[in-house]
């Protein structure tokens, strides 16, 4: 999940720098046309740049929802991952103070635990 996260970070960071690179062409081609041809051209510019700049914001509230997404997953693991190692305790308490072996719910629960851990890495709160 984190390796995820992270590509996901830098594609985020990767298109940002590509649209502050096409507003720059965008006013480029303003601020040359506008020398060369005058105003309609300019007028068309300024929409352009306008719809940019809208985009840019809705890029910008997307990477914050990323971010926020991101930051559920790794606190929803690590609750998840402490609520197992609680059900662990509990059955280690349980085989302990019984004698009684539970070898398949053991085997289960540590199954699930090495899964959580091999799909998701482990994760620690920020």
């Amino acid at each position: 999940m984190e390796e995820t996260v992270k590509n996901l970070e830098a594609m985020f960071w990767e298109s940002k720098a590509d649209l502050d690179v096409i507003e720059k062409h965008l006013q480029l081609d303003l601020i040359n046309h506008r020398a060369e041809k005058g105003f309609p051209h300019e007028e068309n510019s300024l929409v352009m740049l306008d719809r940019l700049r809208g985009i840019k914001d809705k890029h910008h509230s997307l990477y914050s929802q990323m971010t926020e997404i991101a930051a559920a997953q790794k606190v929803s693991m690590v609750s998840i991952q402490d609520n197992l190692n609680s059900i662990i305790a509990l059955i280690q308490h349980f085989q302990w103070t019984t004698g009684v072996e539970v070898h398949c719910m053991a085997q289960s629960v540590q199954q699930l635990k090495q899964l959580l851990v091999n799909n998701v890495g482990e994760t620690t709160p920020e």
